[in-house]
């Protein structure tokens, strides 16, 4: 059960990826819970509408997200996820590389799971 179960996450996780860089808003709707708590790297929080509508109207723009390590841990209906990954985002004056740290909670919303936190620090580039 817990092998399928961390296995389902992480496959949300590269889904929910995907549809940042592909700026896929709907996936991105059903992905995230309403009331998710979304904290960007410079500490920027937003809510599931103020995220999903600064991919779709171009203001955010992720070239690429690579997943470089992930860690899922099963917490009765939750699950917490650690990992690394490398951003490429488009900037003003061409692309802007960096990795992160990150933490994610999903937890079951109608027999779904959903993003309920996200919260991503800048890593210094070892």
């Amino acid at each position: 059960m817990a092998a399928k179960m961390i296995e389902a996450i992480r496959e949300l996780e590269r889904d929910r990826f995907r549809a940042m860089v592909d700026g896929d808003g709907p996936l991105l709707d059903s992905l995230l819970s309403d009331g998710v708590s979304y904290v960007h790297t410079n500490g920027k929080r937003e809510t599931k509408r103020q995220f999903i509508d600064a991919i779709t109207a171009g203001r955010r723009r992720y070239r690429q997200i690579e997943i470089q390590s992930q860690d899922v841990l099963p917490v009765g209906d939750t699950c917490v996820v650690t990992g690394r990954a490398l951003i490429e985002m488009e900037a003003n004056n061409g692309a802007l590389l960096f990795p992160i740290a990150y933490t994610a909670i999903h937890t079951q919303e109608g027999g779904q799971w959903r993003l309920v936190a996200w919260q991503a620090t800048r890593c210094a580039i070892e």
